[in-house]
């Protein structure tokens, strides 16, 4: 079955989900998808940066790895800001990575 058609960006509506029908419904919708869309992106910010610093710490490039610790922190701590992810969790990701850069 095909979604129902509501507006841009709602043509692969969720079965089982409700269609909002008044217009400030819509809106809602359409504010908490671009929010999603955000807070998605922030979250990928993390994992880019994840991958790439543990890379780095394997390869033993020891400066480089500092380098990108500090934009995982950042990226971790706008993910926290914003409330894309929870406080804590952005602490325990920043000490376990730490952690990993410590030895190397």
């Amino acid at each position: 079955m095909g979604g129902a058609k509501i507006g841009p960006g709602f043509s692969q509506w969720r079965r089982g989900c409700t269609i909002p029908n008044t217009q400030s419904a819509k809106r809602q919708l359409r504010k908490s998808l671009r929010r999603r869309k955000r807070n998605d992106l922030r979250k990928s910010a993390i994992r880019y940066w994840r991958r790439h610093l543990q890379k780095l710490i394997e390869a033993g490039q020891v400066e480089e790895a500092m380098a990108a610790f500090s934009e995982f922190q950042k990226a971790v701590d706008k993910a926290a800001q914003r409330r894309a992810i929870h406080p804590n969790r952005a602490a325990r990701l920043k000490a376990r990575m730490a952690r990993r850069l410590r030895p190397a």
